[in-house]
């Protein structure tokens, strides 16, 4: 009978250790996993990150641009008109009407 009991600890004993090898293994392959996934993940964010700042770049640029075409074309607008109230002699009517229309218009 003590033969019994002293195989069935040993077997006791034997299944435990196999059972702790096996939960430390898999528990080595989960924290690579978790580790590959972090990786994964900060590559990525990084990426996109990268994609949302050059997209928001081009997107500057493009208002700037656009900015820009409108802010000559009314430079060369108010030029050619300046040059024809300068060419124009004007009474004060006349010239009331061009100041509201062409400078005051950009106040209201």
């Amino acid at each position: 009978m003590s033969t019994d009991y002293t195989e069935t600890l040993k077997k006791i004993k034997e299944t435990e250790a196999a059972t702790s090898r096996e939960i430390l293994e898999r528990r080595k392959q989960l924290e690579e996993e978790l580790r590959k996934l972090e990786e994964e993940s900060a590559a990525e964010i990084a990426e996109a990150k990268m994609q949302g700042e050059s997209h928001v770049a081009s997107e500057v640029e493009k208002v700037h641009k656009a900015a820009q075409a409108k802010a000559d074309a009314l430079f060369a607008t108010s030029g050619k008109q300046a040059k024809e109230v300068s060419a124009k002699r004007l009474d004060k009517a006349q010239l009331g009407k061009i100041i509201d229309k062409t400078i005051l218009s950009e106040f209201k």
